[in-house]
C-alpha cells in the first residue's frame, strides 16, 4: 500500500475521493476490513480513513427527522435514539450488533455499505424508509433511497470514489407509530442473525392494529417487506398468538425449513415488543 489519507473536512474528503482507484480501500470503523485485509492479503494502492472528519459523526434527532452520520457507532446510534418509539427498532439493532467493543468501533456507514446479507442495520433503515446521503469526488452530492443501497450480490452500488455521509429519516410520517427489531442467531449475545425482523406498527388507542410495516434480513441478499404479514396484522392487536400464522408467511422466501419453522418464534418476539 502506498498512499493513505485521512481527510479532516467533508471538503477534503472529496478532495480524497477524487484520488481513489478500484483497488483502493475505505476505512470506517474496521472491524470488516481489517479482518479481511489481514485474512485475505489485499494490498490496497491507498487507503482512506473516514475516522477525522467530524461531520460523519454527527447526530441530530429532532421531532421532524433524523439525521445519523455514517461514522456513528452502533453505541452511539444506540444512546440517541433508545427510547422513541418510532425510531425503537433502530436502537435495538445498533444495540444488538456483537459485542460492546464491536459496538464501539462498528459504524451504521460501515454496517450498510457494506451490504452483508445477515447485517443488522439495512432491514430497520429499510422500514423506516431511511435516505442516504452520498458524497462522492470534488465532493458531488447525491441522495438516494436506502433501498437502492446494496446491489443485490453481497456490495453496494456506490461508485468508485464515493461514500455515505449519513442516513436521514423523515419522522413525520412516523408519528403515532412504534417499531422494534429482534433477530435470531446461534447465540444470544455477539451473534450473526440467521433471520432479522424490523417492524413497525401504527396503533389504536385500544391496540388493534391500524397499519403495519415488516421487513426481513439475513434470507435473502438484501432485506425485503412481508405484505402478507402486514394484512394479518391489520385490524387485529399484537397477539403473539399470531405467531404461527405470521411465520407461514415465510414460507416460498427460504430455501433452508430451519428457517421458516424459526420465523414463528422471531415472530413471537417482536409482538410481545408491542404488549
Amino acid at each position: 500500500m502506498s498512499t493513505c489519507y485521512i481527510p479532516k473536512t467533508l471538503d477534503e474528503l472529496g478532495q480524497a475521493l477524487g484520488r481513489l482507484t478500484e483497488h483502493s480501500l475505505i476505512l470506517a470503523g474496521g472491524t470488516d476490513l481489517v479482518l479481511r485485509l489481514r485474512s485475505k492479503h489485499l494490498e490496497p494502492d491507498a487507503l482512506l480513513s473516514l475516522s477525522d472528519v467530524p461531520e460523519l459523526r454527527e447526530i441530530e434527532i429532532t421531532p421532524e427527522r433524523a439525521s445519523i452520520g455514517a461514522m456513528a457507532t452502533m453505541a452511539q446510534v444506540n444512546q440517541a435514539v433508545d427510547g422513541l418509539p418510532d425510531l425503537q427498532a433502530l436502537a435495538d439493532a445498533a444495540g444488538g450488533v456483537g459485542s460492546p467493543q464491536i459496538r464501539n468501533k462498528g459504524t451504521i456507514g460501515g454496517n450498510a455499505a457494506n451490504a452483508s446479507a445477515a447485517a443488522d442495520l439495512p432491514p430497520v433503515l429499510w422500514l423506516l424508509n431511511a435516505q442516504a446521503e452520498i458524497i462522492g469526488p470534488g465532493g458531488a452530492r447525491r441522495t438516494i433511497p436506502v433501498q437502492e443501497l446494496p446491489d443485490g450480490h453481497q456490495g453496494n452500488t456506490l461508485a468508485v470514489g464515493e461514500v455515505v455521509v449519513r442516513f436521514v429519516i423523515d419522522r413525520v410520517p412516523l408519528k403515532g407509530w412504534r417499531s422494534a427489531f429482534v433477530k435470531l442467531g446461534h447465540r444470544s449475545q455477539v451473534t450473526i442473525s440467521r433471520i432479522g425482523l424490523a417492524a413497525a406498527l401504527l396503533q389504536e388507542e385500544d391496540g388493534t392494529v391500524r397499519d403495519a410495516r415488516i421487513v426481513a434480513g439475513a434470507i435473502k441478499p438484501v432485506p425485503f417487506p412481508l405484505p402478507a404479514a402486514e394484512d394479518i396484522l391489520r385490524g387485529k392487536r399484537p397477539d403473539p398468538a399470531l405467531a404461527v400464522e405470521l411465520g407461514e408467511t415465510f414460507k416460498g422466501n427460504t430455501r433452508r425449513v430451519y428457517k421458516e419453522n424459526a420465523a414463528k418464534g422471531v415472530f413471537q418476539d417482536v409482538l410481545l415488543r408491542f404488549q
